[in-house]
């Protein structure tokens, strides 16, 4: 896994898989890892399900508030290009200490989740 590479603290972490097949698998490895930027690519959709399995799995929901998901930010892009610029955007913002335009879910959107993960 991630751990054998022993990744610095200022890594990061872009995960965008071609079908999503092994993403949350890839997030959860991310996870395990002190790197300071962990995205991951996908529809909100997408996102929601996989954070539903990571807290299934017993990762903390504090854990999720510090993944870019979705990636990029708010640009209003489209094509694949118009959406790397905004993924390299976001990258460079992190790196400088910036925070406005992310489109990641929201702590109070993972709580919810959580809470949904907790009623039996």
């Amino acid at each position: 896994g991630l751990q054998r590479l022993a990744l610095p603290s200022n890594a990061y972490i872009l995960i965008a898989t071609r079908g999503h097949r092994y993403d949350d698998l890839a997030l959860e490895a991310a996870l395990q890892t002190p790197a300071r930027y962990i995205g991951l690519l996908g529809s909100k959709r997408k996102i929601t399900l996989i954070y539903k399995r990571l807290l299934e799995n017993g990762i903390p929901p504090e854990r999720l508030f510090h993944i870019h998901a979705p990636i990029g930010l708010d640009i209003g892009a489209i094509s694949p290009e118009e959406l790397a610029v905004s993924i390299v955007g976001e990258l460079i913002a992190v790196r400088r200490g910036k925070s406005g335009g992310f489109m990641t879910l929201s702590a109070d959107a993972i709580r919810q989740l959580n809470r949904e993960q907790s009623v039996p």
